[in-house]
C-alpha cells in the first residue's frame, strides 16, 4: 500500500478512549514521517490532543451540522482514515471524504463501507494494543506504541502550583477520584471517605477530584472526612494540571485516570466491572485492585444484579497501605 501524504485518525469520543490513542500517534508519525496526520475528534475532548507534536491539525465533529464537517473533511483530501470509532457518524464523515483508503473495525452494516475491516479487539489486549492492530492492517511494519500523553504549557502547570498553596515540604499530595458516569464503576463513596480520613490522620494533603455534575457526589464525600479537600472547578486540561502535582492519584476506572496517567502521575485504580487488561497501562507505577474471591469480575455490566461485591469487598485499609 502506497505511502499516504494525508491521514485522518478518527476518535470522537470519550475522554478516555481519546487519551489511549494518543500512543498511536508516535507510531504513525514514526512509520510515515512525510505524513501530515490530522484528528477527528468531539468538541469537549479536543483539549486532551493540544500540543501534541505528532499532530498537524484537529477537526471538531460538529454534532448539529455534520455535513460542515463532511465539507471540511472532503476539502483537505485525505488519503487515508483510521476510525477507531468505527461509529454510523464517524463512518458517514470518513465515507464523504473520499479517501481513497478507509480502515476501521468490522461493525455490522456500516462496516460494508471500509476498504479495509478487522474484527474489533476483545479480552486480552489493552486498548491501545487494540487500536495498533487496526494501524497494522494497513502498516505491518508500523513501530511499538508510545505513551499516553497530554502535553501542558508552562502557564498551565503555573496555574496548577499556585492553585495548590500547600506548603513546599507538604508536596505529598494524594488526589483521590470518586467519581465515575456509571454507578456500579465507583467504588463506594463511603470507602473513599474513610481512606480520605486515614491519610488526612496521617497527614498527607488530600485532594478531591470532580467534574461536570459531580460536585454534589464528591461534596458528600469531604464533609465526612474533614481536612481533605475538593479541587475548584477545572477544564479538563486544568484537571490534568492538578494531577500532575499530585504524588499518586487513587482513582475509580474513568477519564480522569487517563489524564493522570497521561500526565505521569502514579496511579492505584480500583476495578471491578471493567477489563484493567484493557484500560489499565501496567507497569509498577499504575497499580491495579480488585476484589478476590469472585467470578463475576470484569462483567461489564451497568447495572450490578448482586451486591456490587466486586468494588465493596475493596478495604479501604488495604489502600491506605498501597498510599505509604
Amino acid at each position: 500500500m502506497d505511502n499516504p501524504k494525508r491521514i485522518l485518525v478518527i476518535q470522537l469520543k470519550r475522554a478516555g478512549d481519546v487519551i489511549v490513542t494518543t500512543p498511536v500517534l508516535p507510531a504513525l508519525r514514526q512509520a510515515l514521517p512525510q505524513a501530515e496526520i490530522d484528528f477527528l475528534v468531539d468538541k469537549p475532548f479536543a483539549p486532551l490532543l493540544e500540543n501534541n507534536p505528532s499532530l498537524h491539525q484537529v477537526h471538531l465533529y460538529d454534532r448539529q451540522a455534520p455535513w460542515k464537517t463532511w465539507r471540511n473533511l472532503r476539502a483537505a483530501s485525505y488519503d487515508w482514515i483510521i476510525d477507531f470509532q468505527s461509529s454510523p457518524r464517524s463512518i458517514l464523515a470518513g465515507l464523504y471524504s473520499g479517501a481513497r483508503v478507509r480502515a476501521g473495525y468490522r461493525v455490522s452494516f456500516w462496516g460494508m463501507f471500509f476498504h479495509r475491516t478487522i474484527k474489533r479487539p476483545g479480552a486480552g489486549l489493552s486498548a491501545t494494543e487494540g487500536k495498533m492492530t487496526l494501524v497494522r492492517a494497513l502498516l505491518a511494519s508500523a513501530p511499538a506504541a508510545g505513551e499516553r500523553r497530554i502535553y501542558l504549557t508552562d502557564p498551565e502547570r503555573n496555574w496548577a502550583a499556585k492553585e495548590i498553596n500547600e506548603k513546599p515540604a507538604a508536596k505529598d499530595i494524594v488526589g483521590l477520584i470518586p467519581t465515575h458516569r456509571r454507578s456500579s464503576r465507583r467504588w463506594p463513596a463511603a470507602s473513599f471517605a474513610h481512606l480520605a480520613r486515614l491519610l488526612v490522620s496521617q497527614g498527607r494533603a488530600v485532594w478531591l477530584f470532580w467534574g461536570p455534575g459531580e460536585q454534589d457526589y464528591v461534596s458528600a464525600i469531604q464533609r465526612e472526612a474533614p481536612g481533605s479537600r475538593m479541587i475548584p472547578r477545572t477544564s479538563l486540561r486544568q484537571m490534568a494540571a492538578l494531577l500532575e502535582q499530585c504524588k499518586m492519584v487513587v482513582t475509580n476506572d474513568n477519564g480522569p485516570m487517563h489524564l493522570a496517567v497521561a500526565v505521569g502521575t502514579p496511579t492505584v485504580t480500583l476495578y471491578g466491572p471493567t477489563d484493567p487488561v484493557a484500560w489499565n497501562p501496567g507497569g509498577p507505577r499504575h497499580r491495579v485492585v480488585q476484589a478476590s474471591g469472585l467470578t463475576c469480575l470484569g462483567c461489564n455490566l451497568n447495572a450490578c444484579p448482586f451486591g456490587h461485591e466486586c468494588m465493596a469487598w475493596i478495604a479501604p485499609e488495604k489502600i491506605f497501605e498501597m498510599t505509604r
